[in-house]
């Protein structure tokens, strides 16, 4: 069996969590891991992922099925920068998604009763559980993008039978944005 370990957001745990590499806890003779630093240091725009591959033969296959196109000098430097320089970044980013987390978390726990969503270990998405509002996934999606006017991703999205009830909302915001998208919710959700 092959594994393919998207750790994308590795570098994204909460305070007081560790995060542990596949590689490290792994034989790596079939295990594909993906890095980047495309949602750490918010350089999506790179378009670039970093491809783990310790096996020869795995990675050759992979070379001859994949689009290999070498990283510009510009995504190169970045990357170096990023990882050489970013740290401060880092540290500042992971208090503010540690802050934002737990304000969303108290924010629906007071507006939203009904609402479950836990405190992730690691990355900016969280899962909002909507079950107990005893809506069809259709409700749900029109009360809150089209009343509420607030674009969330459907849990269906992500696993057709065990996403109904689900919506997945990214934190990396400013409050302000995060208060006004979960008051919005709130009124359509609670009428």
């Amino acid at each position: 069996m092959i594994i393919f370990a998207d750790e994308i957001h590795g570098d994204l745990t909460r305070r007081g969590q560790e995060f542990h590499p596949i590689l490290t806890l792994a034989d790596p003779e079939n295990i594909i891991a993906a890095t980047a630093v495309n949602k750490t240091f918010n350089l999506a725009g790179l378009h670039a992922t970093n491809l783990v591959i310790q096996n020869p033969e795995l990675r050759k296959r992979i070379e001859l099925s994949l689009p290999f196109i070498l990283p510009s000098p510009f995504t190169i430097a970045a990357t170096i920068a990023a990882y050489d320089e970013g740290e401060e970044w880092l540290e500042q980013l992971i208090d503010y998604l540690d802050g934002n987390i737990d304000f969303v978390i108290e924010s629906l726990r007071e507006k939203m009763p009904k609402a479950k969503c836990r405190r992730p270990e690691g990355t900016y998405i969280l899962w909002i559980d909507l079950r107990d509002y005893e809506m069809t996934p259709e409700e749900i999606h029109h009360r809150i993008y089209d009343e509420a006017g607030v674009i969330l991703e459907g849990g269906e999205m992500f696993c057709e039978n065990l996403g109904k009830g689900f919506e997945r909302i990214c934190v990396p915001s400013p409050r302000s944005v995060l208060k006004e998208a979960i008051d919005r919710m709130a009124a359509a959700m609670n009428r």
